[in-house]
């Protein structure tokens, strides 16, 4: 008979100590460490036209003005404010290191960690979702739109042996930008652009 009772393993939820080792790389101090991946964000938002058309499609016509953690370290990464510093969206920003050169065959789902959907409720803005590559030239973007679809679950993680709150989002729902865009990750991901033409 089937045992009804979740594995060790599988009661495991995330803990301080996951989070500042899965967040943590031989670049950076620590796991809050991510100014540089804020950065390079910043400057792909800049020199890549068809991210920066993305984002301007949820948001008023004007110049974007980039304000990194607006909101303190614990806050949303970043923040598209007015001139006058009026918050017109909110980026938060991870970092993946198996993701490279290609998109990893075993990443099948976008996962939305549930400690982010703070960010959800923030501000009365668009929020966007951004997985940069390891070496910071490709970013997957999803939207608050998109995110709000998906209801949140416990999910057991077979690869880091711990159960954590996501919402699941299939592939077609996100957006990839950057350099060295590969056959495979434009089959897996929707063309934002081509949708808006």
């Amino acid at each position: 008979m089937k045992s009804t009772y979740k594995s060790i393993a599988e009661r495991m939820t995330v803990t301080k100590a996951h989070k500042a080792a899965w967040g943590s790389y031989t670049d950076r101090k620590n796991s809050y460490d991510d100014d540089a991946d804020i950065n390079a964000f910043i400057q792909l938002c800049k020199n890549n036209s068809n991210l920066h058309q993305y984002l301007s499609s949820f948001m008023p016509k004007q110049k974007m003005v980039f304000k990194p953690k607006k909101d303190g370290m614990y806050g949303v990464d970043l923040s598209i404010t007015t001139k006058d510093g009026k918050v017109c969206a909110t980026i938060d920003i991870e970092r993946w290191s198996q993701w490279n050169e290609d998109w990893p065959s075993y990443y099948r789902y976008i996962h939305f960690l549930g400690r982010k959907e703070k960010f959800l409720n923030q501000y009365n803005t668009p929020f966007f979702m951004a997985f940069m590559n390891y070496s910071r030239t490709k970013v997957l973007m999803i939207s608050e739109q998109d995110i709000r679809k998906y209801p949140t679950i416990d999910k057991y993680f077979k690869h880091k042996k711990v159960t954590d709150r996501v919402k699941e989002l299939p592939m077609s729902e996100g957006h990839v930008y950057g350099e060295g865009i590969t056959n495979r990750e434009k089959s897996l991901f929707a063309d934002r652009m081509r949708e808006l033409r």
